[in-house]
């Protein structure tokens, strides 16, 4: 992030401060159907979107080399992602050509892919490179493995999980965000370790959950609130995506610091939601991604968190351990544990709606953007 734009949210905290407990605001509240989080049909049409809009899946670091791989689940779909010996990345759906088994699992290093089922290869093309037993097959033109769009812009990459989808060079995914994170050299930044799992929670609040400071100060007192302000957060859209600054109480500190030498990263998390399902975040001195596939019912869904950290850092494995460990304990078993009961609550029929309050406007964005896109998706 330039200076110039630190510069200019840090007064735009200062603001706030001054203001007493202020935070960037909507023009109004907006109500929501809980309907949204419990339709079959709606579960749907989210699916379908996101299959067929670009994803945010990882940074750079996913493929750290020539001759890697990678496999990413996007919506229902497994995606295999390859950097082959030229360092170009490819993406195709996870399924062998000849009986639709998946060819790759988990991430490593090899110079080809290979069907666990009946031994095809394939390279990292995706395209054949050997049947076993191959003159026992008359049709010597196998397609290979079905290819779909990838690209690889800033260190992040995204892929859309559609063979039948077109890519445009064009057009940057982040819709304009990438002028912030392109400085961050996020290029540079290698995978230290991921997770996933599953919840019985609609994927919408896996994301509603980090686009609102407002409960910070109730849900998360004995962990994030001694170090976070639950106010004093800052709202900006980068089209259909956006991202929300939550202000750290160390911003107290730059009161005796002279303005030349503030800078806002080290005293605020900031967060960018990426349509349909991602959120980046970027953490002080550490990058961590959440995605929320829908799973096959309105109550349940796959989430996937990776950390991502520089490659000039001095911190120990360990502690980066710890910070995965931390991460995933305090969202798993706050965060996640507390959605998990807004569900149930949505689906017992106490309210035909719930409200995103004036000071919720990524909350507000993330869903009014959304539902402009099924729209889209539909027409």
């Amino acid at each position: 992030m330039r200076t110039e734009t630190q510069l200019a949210l840090i007064d735009r905290i200062n603001a706030h401060r001054a203001a007493g407990r202020g935070t960037d605001t909507a023009p109004t509240s907006l109500r929501v159907p809980t309907a949204e989080y419990t339709d079959p049909a709606r579960l749907e049409r989210e699916r379908h979107l996101t299959h067929t809009a670009p994803n945010l899946v990882g940074l750079s670091g996913l493929l750290p080399g020539p001759d890697t791989f990678a496999t990413v689940d996007v919506g229902d779909r497994s995606v295999v992602l390859t950097r082959d010996r030229d360092g170009e990345l490819h993406a195709m759906l996870n399924a062998c050509s000849h009986r639709g088994a998946e060819v790759a699992s988990g991430c490593g290093s090899s110079a080809r892919l290979s069907c666990p089922y009946h031994g095809w290869t394939y390279h990292l093309d995706g395209s054949l490179a050997a049947q076993r037993r191959g003159e026992f097959f008359d049709d010597q033109t196998s397609p290979g493995l079905t290819r779909i769009p990838v690209t690889e812009r800033d260190g992040m990459i995204w892929v859309t999980a559609d063979a039948g989808a077109t890519r445009s060079a064009d057009t940057h995914p982040a819709g304009g965000a990438e002028d912030e994170l392109g400085p961050l050299d996020l290029a540079g930044y290698r995978l230290f370790g991921s997770r996933n799992f599953d919840r019985n929670i609609n994927w919408k609040l896996a994301v509603d959950t980090f686009m609102e400071a407002y409960h910070v100060a109730v849900l998360h007192t004995e962990t994030i609130h001694p170090m976070f302000y639950s106010d004093f957060a800052l709202f900006d859209s980068f089209g259909a995506h956006g991202r929300m600054v939550s202000t750290r109480r160390s911003i107290d500190e730059l009161a005796d610091v002279d303005r030349a030498r503030w800078t806002l990263l080290p005293h605020a998390t900031v967060l960018y939601y990426f349509q349909p399902n991602t959120v980046l975040i970027h953490q002080q001195d550490h990058v961590q991604i959440y995605r929320a596939n829908p799973g096959p019912t309105p109550d349940a869904c796959e989430l996937f968190v990776s950390l991502y950290v520089p490659p000039d850092s001095e911190r120990s494995e360990r502690h980066w351990q710890r910070n995965l460990d931390l991460l995933v304990e305090v969202t798993d078993s706050e965060d996640f544990e507390t959605c998990a009961g807004i569900q149930r609550g949505f689906a017992s029929g106490a309210h035909d709606t719930i409200v995103f309050g004036r000071n919720e406007p990524a909350l507000q964005h993330f869903h009014t953007s959304l539902d402009g896109l099924l729209s889209q998706s539909s027409s």
